[in-house]
């Protein structure tokens, strides 16, 4: 029996032409193209099962692949060597909003417009681990059971970054080598990375807690020191974006990875209760600015979007007193995504061509704008 290195079922995932265009943003003439001269293998229909037409068929893989493709080409727009990674952390004070579909959709397709992106799981749900493929309540020895390889489980989350970064900072010692395959690839090596999460990330909260110093900072310090190579085992700066998804609470977790963001989206179901979240999100980033100015730009995310609900006029009205931090795109209510969690897979990779795929990859496109200034900031000018 061949194991599966992660729990969806990825061989299903196949795309024809149109789905393939749809998912890198291009015609498709203009994937026929890549296809040919890309010098990546694409499998034909007839490969996978005799007397089907002999079309193509792209695997996630392949689409990744043909993405960084595309970088080398020049053909899209990149940060420039050496700016680091940007970090955005998709945060609100609330649950249900679609804050982690919309960090994984985000991750997901950045890493289709060719930037390469870490997504880092911070809430204890484990629900973005769990949309990229992982089931974090399994253990190794129940692996092959369900069909997986050991890397199908996790083993270590953020708290085995985290944890050894605050011990060397509170005993002013080096930083211990982290363990091996903290990061997972669900997708291949082209594809998005990640950190997963699992309930053993809780023990992030007390230990930031009980730190001495700047504690908010602490993320923003460990980011850093990967940079100047002060994190064995850690290497941020092969990242263009670092997205962080945290928990629908207020957590010294969650603060600290506003600290460290340089945008900060708020996926804002249009409710009441959410607008509420939002309010309390932009009091922290005041508090954070306050004490140590720190400052990260802020993206108000509209989802759950249904023109024919009366409520939705209502809410829109309220968010209008933050008109200029509004994306100028709204993702559409939905039954489809919760369905995705059950398949271990975003929906994007699902259903490539639903509407609120298409909605998502509309906000990356402007996030990928952002996030091209940003990093074109960072670059040292001329002397």
């Amino acid at each position: 029996m061949t194991l599966r290195s992660t729990f969806a079922q990825a061989d299903s995932l196949l795309y024809r032409l149109r789905a393939a265009g749809t998912l890198l943003g291009v015609t498709d003439n203009t994937l026929r193209g890549y296809a040919d001269h890309a010098g990546i293998a694409v499998r034909r229909a007839s490969d996978l099962t005799p007397g089907a037409p002999a079309v193509r068929v792209f695997e996630p893989d392949t689409l990744f692949r043909l993405a960084q493709w595309r970088r080398a080409q020049n053909y899209v727009k990149a940060p420039a060597a050496g700016s680091g990674p940007v970090v955005v952390t998709v945060d609100v004070i609330k649950g249900g909003t679609g804050k982690t579909t919309t960090s994984v959709e985000t991750a997901l397709h950045l890493q289709l417009l060719g930037l390469r992106v870490l997504l880092v799981d911070l809430d204890v749900q484990a629900n973005a681990t769990q949309l990229m493929g992982y089931e974090p309540d399994l253990t190794l020895d129940e692996a092959e059971a369900y069909g997986v390889a050991p890397a199908a489980i996790v083993q270590d989350t953020f708290a085995s970054v985290l944890m050894p970064f605050l011990e060397g900072r509170q005993r002013n010692q080096p930083v211990r080598a982290l363990p091996a395959g903290v990061i997972k690839k669900p997708f291949g090596e082209h594809g998005p990375h990640l950190i997963p999460a699992d309930t053993f990330l809780g023990d992030i909260e007390p230990a930031l807690a009980n730190a001495k110093g700047q504690r908010e900072l602490y993320l923003r310090q460990l980011i850093a020191a990967s940079l100047a190579g002060a994190t064995p085992g850690l290497d941020l700066s092969v990242y263009d974006v670092i997205v962080f998804d945290c928990p629908p609470s207020v957590s010294f977790t969650s603060t600290a990875a506003i600290a460290a963001a340089d945008l900060v989206i708020a996926p804002i179901r249009l409710d009441a209760f959410s607008v509420k979240g939002l309010t309390k999100l932009m009091s922290e980033i005041d508090g954070l600015d306050a004490a140590y100015h720190v400052r990260p730009e802020l993206i108000i995310l509209p989802t759950h979007y249904a023109p024919q609900l009366a409520r939705i006029g209502r809410m829109q009205t309220q968010l209008n007193q933050y008109r200029d931090l509004i994306a100028p795109c709204a993702i559409s209510a939905s039954e489809e995504f919760p369905k995705s969690l059950d398949s271990y897979l975003p929906l994007t990779l699902q259903k490539p061509t639903c509407h609120p795929s298409k909605e998502y990859r509309l906000f990356a496109e402007h996030l990928h704008g952002r996030i091209l200034a940003l990093a074109a900031a960072r670059r040292p000018t001329a002397s």
